[in-house]
């Protein structure tokens, strides 16, 4: 008996869990114990970076983080020569996110309210050296493959125009024609097979090209007053 439990001991899947979400983090850990393939860990908040729970970390085979954790994590380890391979359980889905984390080394892109059979799928394609994608995750890139990307200068037409700000704002406030303006929209609705301004934004939006809500995007006389050199009332129009 002694010696089929330190086979297993050493045959399992080391997985430390460092969610900032403590329901989410305490569900995982739940869930994965059940399964007699893991050694399940986890840090408390108040370890996050104290010298023991970067060790129990960076010695796991997988770690399951937030997004944010997940992508410290993998630049923090990224020096050691068999770095834990990293899955991140998060709510965001945009495109942007997703291929973000994958070019910093992140392996598994899961997202909130997926099943427990993804976790563990997951968990192994990640011990075996390959990556693992949510549905949903991989939809998202294969539908940016299916769009040509927008310049920086047409996302931020598009972030001013999701805002509602008119063509003679946008151009203004960039220092363009209203012309060229026009010409950026048309380029952005065919990118992104939309047929009005508004379908442009709400498409832009799922996909997570735009950094911020349009309701976010700060008024004209905000941007103009952080200027250096442009006075307070020149920036209404």
């Amino acid at each position: 008996m002694a010696t089929t439990l330190k086979v297993s001991h050493r045959t399992a899947i080391v997985v430390v869990v460092r969610h900032r979400d403590p329901l989410l983090r305490l569900g995982v850990v739940a869930a994965l114990r059940d399964d007699g393939r893991f050694s399940v860990h986890t840090d408390d908040d108040a370890a996050l970076h104290t010298g023991a729970a970067m060790g129990a970390a960076e010695t796991a085979d997988v770690v399951i983080a937030d997004l944010e954790t997940g992508e410290s994590f993998v630049e923090s380890t990224r020096h050691r020569h068999h770095p834990p391979r990293v899955m991140v359980l998060t709510h965001r889905d945009g495109e942007t996110d997703i291929q973000r984390a994958l070019s910093r080394g992140v392996l598994g892109y899961l997202l909130t309210g997926c099943g427990l059979g993804d976790i563990i799928d997951g968990v192994l394609a990640l011990h075996r050296g390959q990556r693992y994608l949510a549905q949903a995750a991989a939809m998202r890139l294969a539908e940016h493959l299916s769009f040509q990307s927008l310049t920086g200068r047409e996302v931020e037409v598009l972030h001013l125009v999701a805002a509602g700000w008119s063509n003679k704002m946008v151009a203004n406030d960039l220092g363009m024609a209203v012309g060229t303006v026009k010409a950026h929209l048309k380029a952005i609705l065919g990118k992104l097979n939309a047929r009005t301004r508004t379908e442009a934004a709400h498409v832009a939006l799922r996909r997570g090209l735009l950094v911020t809500a349009p309701s976010g995007t700060p008024s004209l006389s905000q941007r103009r007053a952080r200027r250096p050199g442009v006075p307070a009332h020149h920036a209404t129009l």
